[in-house]
């Protein structure tokens, strides 16, 4: 290992050089040679940085990932660092495919001399030089890795599917000018997609999963762009409240009791006060006091001794007296003899036994048969826990990550606060201890010219229908009532008017826009049918054209450059899925007592209307049908390929002479890695943007 000092006195830090000024006479020192290359790298990063940004990609740097083997593959890439283009290799990472995981770049600088490679020693034949050392090389290893503070930080995982494609950088390149540029101008904004809603997850008693659709939306100026929905887990409301000394009154007609504050979590403690019989046994010393085994003793009832026929029965205000939970005898009046037994009738606060004297029904305090009962018309204290209700905000970060703000439980929870230069996208309530959380998305979008546009044209039209609305007003009021006899005038804007009836006769449609009225229509849908033996045209994934013929006009073989058009894409094992239909659009037929037609043109009506809850109807399920697959780019004769819809299995059922795999609901591919099959959109699938996978265990 070579020991060579390399001498290099440049620090941007320190020094504002501009260049090195050699000097006529004087020797060249081998540091001024370094500094040279050392202010011409400073200048090109400066200029890249401003431009990129340390870790920007120029070409290459796919993802393939392999959930069912755990691993990554990068392809190789251009990256900018640090003033340089570096070009990294190929490389497979093995992930956990669990939880965030941040792939990064690291860059290590390794010094080679003439000792590790030989023809760093001079070329020059017939020199005196010749094959002696000279000047070493700065060489730079950039790799992949996993989870490297380090590093710096390319793309997000989460569970193994990619997140976030690119970390942004913050203080580099001219991102941050058009980022600063577009939140001073738009703030925080969505585009498009990104709403929330509660998934339960199977056999998880604690949490439920909080899903983002897929969407695009800029924060602090930055671009967010999330490929497929995203799972957060989420933690439900089981943080609970004790109340103390709830006091029920019991009567023993009833043997159920609600609680005040619900959900019951537990009960605590329950005490009540319960009548007991006992025999006591006399002491043999007069004028003492005997102990009673239930305690804490509220009253004696009566103390006898003898049979039923020769019953003694003992005065309380001459006998004996109560002194806390004894029995005391007084010595001017009679007691039993010594030894002898006798029967105390009282009454004492007991802690009843969950499970042998009451139980816990669905918020009830539940008296058991068979266990102790309080005494008619007496107060029963009730201890016990409650759950309480909670709500959290979830909002989206600059660098891409989706946080929730987990709020205070309370019975009346307050809605807590997101911190600063965040997208807040909506807030959960989570009742207590359930899994019917409501999300409620706070779509905060961003209007484009053609919507701030509708929504001017709304303004106008809710202006003339409330001037209409004015003019018929004061007509009703200024004609005198006899001239209007027989007059019946409707502008068909709305049915103030209309006599509906119970609206089981009522059928008729309006159309605000042109104020008319229709009768109702019926209408069907058909998928269209192609007779593709009879048709000339060309039918291609989502178009139909008329026939053609393909000619070259222009040749452009050479290019200039090559540029990656979809650098941050990530591909499975390279195979191509086909779906059709690819994509699904239906109505929904609901029976109502108002319609409405022309609802497609662009029209509002003033106020709340029964057009606007048409218009407001939200279709929250894909519906459930057939879709077919077409399938090419699976490895040759691989079996059991199964596949999900947005996370639910799917039973693929094969077409078109393909096979099945060993397994029940799986395929196999033929000799090309290809196969053809169908299966059902499973129920309950939001709409929206979903992820189909296909995937091989085998592979």
């Amino acid at each position: 290992m070579s020991t060579t000092k390399h001498y290099n006195r440049f620090d941007p830090a320190k020094h504002s050089w501009v260049s090195v000024l050699s000097v006529g006479g004087r020797r060249l020192q081998t540091a001024e040679l370094n500094e040279m290359q050392s202010l011409a790298l400073h200048r090109d990063k400066q200029f890249g940085d401003f431009i990129f940004g340390t870790g920007n990609v120029l070409e290459g740097g796919q993802l393939w990932i392999n959930q069912t083997t755990k691993e990554l593959v990068i392809s190789p890439a251009r990256v900018y660092v640090d003033g340089m283009i570096l070009l990294v290799e190929e490389q497979t990472l093995t992930i956990t495919a669990e939880g965030e995981e941040l792939i990064g770049l690291k860059v290590d600088y390794q010094v080679i001399t003439y000792e590790h490679d030989t023809e760093l020693l001079d070329p020059a034949v017939g020199y005196s030089n010749h094959g002696m050392p000279g000047a070493d090389r700065l060489v730079a290893k950039p790799t992949w890795v996993v989870n490297n503070p380090v590093a710096i930080q390319m793309y997000r995982l989460i569970d193994g599917v990619l997140a976030t494609p690119k970390i942004p950088q913050e203080l580099e390149g001219l991102t941050p000018v058009l980022a600063r540029r577009t939140h001073d101008t738009s703030g925080n904004f969505l585009v498009s997609g990104m709403d929330g809603f509660i998934e339960v997850i199977p056999g998880d008693e604690d949490n439920l999963n909080l899903v983002i659709d897929a969407g695009k939306a800029y924060v602090q100026g930055y671009e967010i762009n999330k490929l497929i929905p995203e799972r957060i887990r989420v933690p439900r409301a089981k943080e609970y409240q004790t109340v103390k000394n709830e006091l029920k009154r019991y009567v023993t007609t009833e043997a159920s009791y609600k609680l005040h504050s619900q959900p019951v979590k537990e009960l605590v403690n329950v005490s009540a006060v319960v009548q007991v019989s006992q025999t006591v046994t006399r002491g043999n010393m007069p004028g003492t006091a005997d102990s009673l085994v239930n305690r804490p003793v509220v009253d004696i009832i009566s103390v006898t001794r003898g049979p039923a026929d020769n019953k003694i029965t003992y005065d309380p205000q001459v006998d004996f007296e109560q002194d806390g939970d004894w029995i005391s005898w007084k010595p001017s009046g009679k007691e039993p003899e010594g030894g002898t037994n006798y029967t105390v009738t009282y009454t004492y606060n007991k802690k009843l036994v969950l499970g042998e004297d009451i139980a816990l029904e669905n918020g009830y305090l539940v008296f058991k048969n068979g266990g102790a009962k309080p005494v008619n018309q007496t107060q029963v204290q009730v201890e016990y826990t409650f759950y309480l209700p909670r709500i959290d905000v979830y909002y989206l970060t600059a660098d891409g990550k989706i946080k929730v703000v987990r709020g205070q439980s309370a019975m009346q929870p307050p809605t807590p606060t997101s911190p600063p230069d965040v997208l807040e996208l909506g807030e959960i309530s989570f009742p207590a201890n359930s899994v019917q959380a409501i999300v409620t998305n706070r779509k905060p979008k961003r209007l484009t010219m053609l919507e701030l546009r509708s929504l001017l044209d709304r303004l106008e039209r809710a202006e003339y229908n409330q001037a209409i609305n004015d003019l018929d007003r004061a007509a009703q009021y200024a004609d005198p009532a006899v001239t209007k006899k027989g007059i019946f005038t409707d502008n068909f804007t709305n049915f103030a008017r209309a006599d509906m009836g119970d609206g089981t006769q009522f059928d008729a449609m309006i159309d605000p826009r042109s104020k008319s009225l229709q009768l109702p229509i019926e209408d069907a849908f058909f998928d269209l049918q192609i007779n593709t033996e009879k048709s000339s045209v060309r039918m291609h994934e989502r178009l139909l054209t008329i026939n053609y013929t393909e000619e070259v006009l222009i040749d452009q073989s050479n290019a200039t450059e090559t540029m990656n058009v979809n650098p941050y894409q990530v591909f499975g094992n390279m195979a191509t899925v086909r779906l059709t239909p690819s994509h699904d659009i239906w109505l929904e037929q609901t029976v109502i007592t108002r319609y409405i037609w022309g609802w497609w043109w662009d029209w509002w009506n003033q106020g709340r209307t029964e057009t606007r809850v048409i218009l407001d109807e939200y279709v929250p399920f894909i519906r459930v049908r057939a879709v077919q697959v077409q399938a090419e780019g699976f490895t040759k004769n691989a079996t059991n390929i199964q596949a999900t819809f947005d996370g639910v299995p799917v039973n693929l059922v094969p077409s078109a002479g393909s096979q099945a795999g060993a397994l029940s609901g799986t395929m196999k591919a033929d000799a090309n890695g290809r196969f053809s099959c169908t299966f059902v959109i499973p129920a309950q699938i939001r709409t929206g943007t979903r992820e189909v996978r296909f995937w091989n265990n085998t592979d």
